[in-house]
């Protein structure tokens, strides 16, 4: 039988350094997932606080269209949640100081005792917690008075000078 020199295919050398190849590549790609899933958990995290600073935006322009500037000041305790036409599915509700493990990680829940929004991190590889420790974040709803020269100031000197949703304390979220 005579090997024919135009045969087609395959030869095994070639077909395990495919292989291998393909291994590799299939390798890196999975190695990158987890980090990928941490960023997507940071910016649905981050768009989340965003949309709730667009609802506190609206609600206070309602507030000051329909001239009812005192009653923004109820704004710090009212669950910034409850501005918002659909709460995301990973909001849990309303807690009073929940103990740690009480609530699962990857979702918001609103602290009553504090008026604090939380959100508790995941997927936290690169998270860098503030000086609590702790792989969470908390917003808080803020009032914010001016003096006679338009600087925020303590609610005791003078008149109030806007409302903000803002972090309880700085954290990080490194790139990896």
């Amino acid at each position: 039988m005579t090997q024919n020199a135009n045969q087609h295919g395959f030869t095994l050398f070639e077909l395990i350094i495919v292989i291998i190849v393909l291994s590799l590549l299939i390798t890196v790609l999975l190695s990158r997932v987890p980090l990928y899933q941490e960023l997507a958990e940071k910016t649905a995290m981050e768009q989340t606080a965003g949309v709730i600073r667009s609802a506190l935006h609206l609600r206070v322009a309602s507030y000051l269209v329909k001239g009812r500037v005192n009653e923004m000041t109820g704004l710090v305790k009212d669950n910034p949640m409850n501005w918002l036409a659909e709460k995301p599915q990973n909001y849990l509700g309303e807690y009073y100081e929940p103990k740690p493990g009480e609530v699962p990680a990857g979702n918001w829940y609103y602290d009553l005792k504090t008026h604090e929004l939380v959100y508790l991190v995941e997927r936290g590889e690169h998270f860098v917690p503030g000086k609590g420790g702790l792989k969470r974040v908390r917003y808080r709803v803020t009032l914010l008075y001016n003096d006679e020269s338009g600087v925020s100031v303590a609610p005791d000197k003078k008149e109030l000078g806007g409302v903000v949703f803002q972090l309880v304390e700085p954290y990080t979220w490194k790139a990896g």
